[in-house]
């Protein structure tokens, strides 16, 4: 969800950065909805007394971060909000998402050559909580969310109200919230139930995010994620993020 920081000033920068700061100081001090559109170029032009290549430098520059969108011969609009995430960071979606349909449940894999077993550590016949969600950014519905866990680490999962807290936060109650994960990002397209379940287009682009998260070295967690492409960012600090991990951790394939 996009957040409204303080305006800073750009006096004594490029003229096309002070038009992009205060277009969106506009957008976001406004609150303006998706879709909306903006003035006119020639308004713009005569607002800030620049030239038109100024502006639409500056709208460029607006909509390379995804703020704004154009339509050829209609004009500038906002665009939707995109999740963001970084990679670096294990935290929860739920400060700024609510959850549709979930459908919390267990059950007993006793197949010795299940990858669940594997990445979750477990022996043949463990028991394993599986969680399926559907994340809303406000009305709209963004990821699918699969998560399983171990039962054994949470006797009391199944009776929470997952409605109102994340799993992490019922995770951590346990000692067991993840302190790391190894995640791998692949880009697919979608087949018809997820497309369903997101409101888009059987065969739309998505990003499939597999996660195994481990707490004290222990795996806790994994997770498959279907995240609408066209609503989502992914960003890292590549150096930070190698100084975090171990060369073991690192290097580690995730498949299912």
């Amino acid at each position: 969800m996009r957040k409204h920081t303080p305006r800073k000033d750009r006096d004594d920068g490029p003229v096309y950065l002070r038009i992009a700061d205060a277009i969106r100081h506009d957008i976001l001090s406004r609150g303006l909805a998706a879709h909306t559109r903006l003035p006119s170029e020639p308004a713009l032009v005569r607002k800030h007394r620049a030239a038109r290549a100024t502006v639409r430098r500056a709208l460029a520059k607006l909509q390379d971060e995804g703020l704004v969108y154009s339509r050829q011969a209609v004009g500038t609009f906002v665009a939707e909000a995109r999740v963001e995430q970084d990679l670096d960071q294990l935290f929860s979606f739920s400060e700024f998402m609510v959850y549709r349909g979930i459908k919390p449940g267990s059950r007993v894999i006793d197949d010795p050559h299940s990858s669940l077993l594997h990445y979750l550590g477990l022996r043949p016949g463990a028991d394993v909580i599986f969680v399926r969600r559907l994340r809303l950014g406000g009305d709209q519905p963004l990821v699918i969310a699969n998560t399983w866990l171990p039962a054994t680490r949470f006797p009391q999962f199944l009776k929470q109200d997952l409605s109102q807290r994340s799993i992490y936060d019922l995770m951590e109650a346990t000692g067991s919230r993840p302190t790391d994960a190894v995640q791998t990002i692949e880009a697919i397209t979608l087949p018809p139930e997820e497309a369903a379940l997101l409101t888009v287009p059987p065969g739309s682009a998505a990003l499939l995010v597999r996660r195994v998260g481990y707490a004290n070295g222990v795996p806790v967690e994994y997770a498959i994620d279907h995240y609408r492409a066209d609503r989502t960012t992914f960003r890292v600090r590549l150096g930070l993020l190698e100084q975090r991990l171990s060369d073991q951790i690192r290097h580690e394939h995730i498949s299912l």
